[in-house]
């Protein structure tokens, strides 16, 4: 893995993949690319050219993507869910290339890898797809080797560890159809316009239309609420997006026959919260996709089958494998809204059952390996981690038990208190697993953060976990001894713990520091509840409600109990 010097801070990670791609590619040749687009880092983002497949070499693309990153102070905060992707693929080469090279398995000096290194586009990206797979070999100890570069053979990676020897083709899955430039038309017409929509189009094929006529009649529909028939477009659905929101977005998408997926907003710091400016998402689905995906992998698993067939294996030790690439094509979403559910294993499923059934017909072939690469993201779309899963699929395992996750993670650059803010309110909203991320977030930047380890005693003590809330606490208190709010979720976390003395002891200590602290006084009283002291728990409620006449919990508790 990147060694964890590499992923302290957002700067530090952006400074070292700047150095490592001046050194792989050159300089010279990377400014010489960019010269090309005749590049201008302040250029206007919002024409959505970042979109488009320019005829530039992949690592000059990366490299601006860089130097724009540091001029924005290390912050996405013009949120692009393609430059999010391109990032994952910026952060998995480097990873995997700085293993190659750090464990020898690949010699920059060699004309072979320089050659490869410049390639064109589908080249070097087939080639990327390789450096990740050897990568992934080398890591786990074994002798790696990528044939191709060395003219001995024609296969991809070679590896060898205690007797077993590998032979892997690696495939890539790549996006098709013209999402790309509806994608660019639609968004350009959006932002002149000023509109701010979500709009979902399926189309029962991969659209073979011209994408003008695709955009005029998505153009003739938001204007004048009629659509023009276009042959492969079978629905489109429109919805308007709040200007200005608090994440997460308040959407949901359905993830069936997802093709492409398009994110834009604006991220900014407002009143102390993070907020999303004029969002912006495009979805193009495929009701045909299934197939289309399958035919595809068949073609390249009849492409890979060619080459292994060429070596020839003399025992049990020795493997086939294909490994295949299929994130683009199974619809990478990367949108900033909250669902656990954001990848959905159908087609995966579909997938599986097809290489199941071709590894059956060909007993030569020891497996298949799906590779996903996925991004997680928090509910602003900051990305925090890269996840790549492995599906090993053999002709008698059951789909889906072979699974195998890499997690990277990825610093983001936003201050502890800002992030303790947004904890807080993704906490008020009861996403408490984001909420979660984003106080351990806050607490690795600044670990004597009290606000954090009490709101982070409160969202334990909301899950349950109270021995977890107790050590928070007291890790708020050890910071400071008289922060009655801390005392007050240590009492419930003592209380549910059984302790009931010491949590009537936080809550005393909480009122003689602050006799206004009405939780205090709630708390104590359900204790005194709890203990038959109905006349003390009486006191301690009308107190709570004389600090806070709405205080309804409170109001709720005394009314039964003077019912009763």
């Amino acid at each position: 893995m990147i060694a964890p010097e590499d992923f302290k801070d957002l700067p530090s990670l952006t400074s070292s993949i700047i150095r490592f791609l001046e050194k792989v590619f050159g300089k010279d040749f990377l400014i010489q690319e960019l010269e090309k687009l005749k590049w201008k880092p302040r250029s206007k983002p919002e024409e959505y050219r970042y979109l488009m497949e320019v005829n530039i070499h992949r690592a000059a693309r990366w490299y601006k993507l860089l130097n724009s990153l540091e001029e924005r102070g290390y912050r996405f905060d013009l949120r692009f869910s393609i430059e999010v992707e391109e990032f994952m693929n910026l952060v998995l080469f480097y990873y995997s290339l700085k293993t190659l090279i750090e464990r020898r398995v690949v010699d920059l000096g060699s004309s072979a890898v320089q050659g490869r290194l410049h390639s064109n586009s589908e080249q070097f990206d087939d080639f990327v797809n390789e450096l990740f797979i050897a990568s992934n070999y080398a890591s786990n100890d074994f002798r790696t080797s990528i044939p191709e570069l060395s003219g001995s053979e024609s296969i991809d990676v070679y590896a060898e560890k205690d007797g077993i020897k590998v032979w892997c083709e690696c495939k890539k899955l790549r996006r098709r159809g013209p999402y790309t430039e509806l994608a660019i038309g639609i968004l350009r017409w959006l932002h002149k316009k000023g509109m701010n929509l979500l709009i979902d189009l399926t189309f029962t094929q991969s659209p073979r239309e011209k994408p003008g006529l695709i955009i005029k009649a998505i153009k003739s529909y938001i204007e004048k609420g009629c659509l023009k028939g276009v042959g492969s477009l079978e629905r489109l659905t429109v919805l308007p997006l709040a200007d200005v929101s608090d994440a997460p977005l308040n959407v949901k998408i359905t993830l069936e026959n997802i093709e492409y997926l398009v994110y834009a907003a604006y991220i900014g710091v407002f009143e102390g919260r993070l907020k999303i400016k004029d969002p912006k998402i495009l979805i193009f689905r495929n009701t045909n996709k299934v197939k289309e995906v399958i035919n595809r992998i068949e073609r390249k698993l009849e492409e890979a089958y060619r080459q292994l067939k060429k070596i020839k294996v003399s025992n049990r030790g020795e493997r086939k494998v294909v490994q295949i690439d299929v994130s683009d094509a199974v619809g990478a979403i990367v949108v900033p809204y909250y669902d656990k559910g954001v990848y959905k294993e159908e087609i995966l499923r579909n997938i599986e059952n097809f290489c199941k059934d071709w590894l059956l017909k060909r007993p030569d072939i020891d497996s298949v390996v799906l590779v996903i690469r996925r991004i997680h993201l928090d509910p602003f779309g900051h990305l925090y981690a890269i996840v790549v899963e492995y599906r090993t699929i053999t002709p008698y395992t059951p789909p889906g038990w072979s699974v195998i996750t890499i997690t990277i993670p990825v610093p983001n650059s936003f201050p502890s208190e800002i992030l303790t803010n947004t904890a807080t309110a993704l906490k008020r909203m009861g996403l408490y697993d984001m909420a979660l991320h984003f106080y351990e977030k806050a607490l690795e930047i600044n670990p004597n953060l009290k606000e954090a380890w009490n709101n982070l005693a409160d969202l334990y003590n909301r899950l349950g976990m109270f021995e977890e809330a107790l050590k928070c606490s007291d890790k708020a208190l050890g910071i400071d001894t008289f922060y009655t709010s801390a005392l007050v979720n240590r009492g419930i976390a003592l209380a549910q713990l059984g302790k009931l003395e010491e949590a009537i002891g936080c809550f005393n200590k909480a009122i003689s520091i602050n006799s206004r602290e009405k939780k205090a006084w709630y708390n104590k009283a359900v204790i005194l509840c709890i203990l038959r002291k109905y006349d003390e728990a009486r006191r301690c409620l009308s107190k709570a409600l004389e600090i806070d006449p709405n205080y309804e919990q409170a109001r709720n508790l005394l009314t039964s109990l003077n019912k009763n």
